[in-house]
This record gives structure tokens, sequence and C-alpha cells, in this order.
């Protein structure tokens, strides 16, 4: 992660004399769970992304992406098909990623682009859902868990885009690894690590200087 931050901040002297800025906005599905493993069956928790995109055009192949997004994660373990233990956890997140775009030999108006960068997040807010005998769902309460609510972590993905005549719409997909465990408590071995698969679309305009 320390590589990638370098690489960032080596590029920002170039980003600040590039020529052109794409802002738009992107939503999308994410499929998250933890790190730590159980003996139950654990299925992907689905939720939903939305937010603000912006990037910045470098040279002819290296770029700058940022973002500002709500995105829901969780996990979801799947004792048998009438009992689960479902968590549903909601963030704000900033990811920065450097993008290296290349043209998809053939197909006129679309390019290629490929993501590395790190993102960090807040937690807004939580809900836990279990069934059993009687299906209950509570707000999570983050005083008494003693959780951490920042998060942070390496990200990798890409994007497959296609020019317009005054923009572009892109498929974005990204996988995100949270570093820090985010629930920790005495005696406890697990690691509660966000693990998130992002896809979505991204609509981009260029902004006149």
């Amino acid at each position: 992660m320390k590589k990638i931050l370098s690489l960032i901040i080596l590029f920002l002297p170039a980003i600040a004399f590039s020529q052109i800025w794409y802002v738009g906005g992107n939503a999308g599905v994410s499929f998250s769970n933890y790190k730590a493993k159980t003996p139950w069956k654990e299925v992907s928790n689905m939720g939903f992304s939305v937010g603000a995109k912006a990037f910045k055009q470098i040279n002819s192949n290296y770029g700058l992406t940022m973002e500002l997004h709500y995105i829901q994660k969780g996990y979801f373990h799947k004792v048998c098909n009438d009992i689960y233990d479902q968590f549903e956890a909601n963030y704000i997140e900033v990811p920065v990623m450097m993008d290296y775009t290349f043209i998809v030999p053939s197909l006129q108006n679309w390019r290629g682009h490929v993501n590395l960068g790190v993102y960090a997040a807040y937690w807004l807010s939580g809900k836990y859902k279990m069934k059993g005998f009687d299906e209950t769902s509570e707000d999570f309460d983050f005083k008494k868990n003693e959780v951490t609510r920042f998060d942070f972590g390496p990200n990798a993905g890409g994007r497959i885009e296609y020019i317009l005549k005054n923009g572009s719409i892109s498929l974005d997909f990204r996988y995100e690894i949270g570093l820090l465990d985010l629930q920790k408590q005495a005696n406890d071995n697990t690691k509660n690590t966000n693990r998130s698969f992002i896809v979505g679309l991204t609509y981009l305009k260029p902004l006149s200087r």
C-alpha cells in the first residue's frame, strides 16, 4: 500500500497541470463479507453503492480517479435455509486510484481502464438481522460493541468505457480489502475485516476550463 501511495504522490505535480477533468456519478451493487471464517455457509451480503466520481487524464495512458460514495457492506452467514445471521453496514467511502487507459483493438469509441489504489471509509450505521424460530432485527450499537468506525485498505479493478459525443458511460468493477479488525474483542482470534466486490455504471462528462 505504501508503494501505491508513493505513486499517487509522484503523479500529483503532473495532475495539477493536466488538461481535462471528467466528473459524473455512479451507481452499482456491492457484494461483501468479513474475512473471518465461520462453520456456516458464507453468502455474500448484497447492498448498493451510489456516489460521485472525478477522473483526470494526465496523459494518453495515465490518469487519476477519485470517488465519494455511499456503500453498503457487511456479512451473511447462512446456517440453513430457514436460519441465518446477517449484518448490514453503511459507509461513506473515498477511493483514490491510479488509472491506466488503453484502446480496445478493432472497437471504435471503446477504451479499457485498469485501476489500482487505496480507499478510506467511515462507518455510519449498521443493522443485525437474525432468523431462527423467530425473526429479529436491531440497530447496531457502536458504543456497546466498542468497534472501529474507520476503515481503509487497497483496492484494484477496472472499467470498460464507451465514448459518447459529450461524455462517456462505463461498466465498473472493483475489489476492496479492508485492513482493520472492525469488531476486535478480548479473546477473539478472528479477523473481522471487510472484503467487497463492487460492480456498477458510471457516467462522466468533461469540465470546461
